[in-house]
């Protein structure tokens, strides 16, 4: 037998061959489990349900979006945020350029598409 226990969100917390306060047990044989998406063990058939899909997509989901605010603010703050002096040697087009490719990484969490970097900068 092996003995676990699953949490709220069907994730498998600890499991054991030996009884321990509060397990449930399940014939070794019919124990299958694997790592979902989140790096977390899941029965196998659990992971074919719809409500374990969903999940999967929202968790998917935020971490793109977290993906992105890093990569905007590694990719695009450090250029955005640097001094007068930078900026006052700028052409007129270049600035507008700029603009334009700020203004694409602040809404880059609603069109999910990286801004193209000038090719001046």
């Amino acid at each position: 037998m092996i003995y676990y226990i699953i949490n709220e969100n069907n994730e498998i917390i600890r499991d054991d061959f030996t009884y321990f306060d509060g397990a449930l047990s399940m014939a070794e044989e019919n124990y299958k489990i694997a790592n979902g998406y989140n790096g977390a063990l899941y029965f196998e058939e659990y992971m074919h349900t719809e409500e374990y899909r969903q999940k999967e997509a929202q968790w998917r989901d935020a971490h793109e979006l977290k993906d992105l605010r890093t990569r905007r603010e590694n990719e695009c703050f450090s250029v955005i945020n640097r001094g007068y002096l930078w900026y006052m040697k700028l052409s007129e087009s270049q600035l507008d350029e700029l603009n334009k490719w700020y203004n694409d990484w602040l809404g880059v969490t609603k069109t999910r598409s990286i801004p193209k970097k000038p090719d001046w900068m």
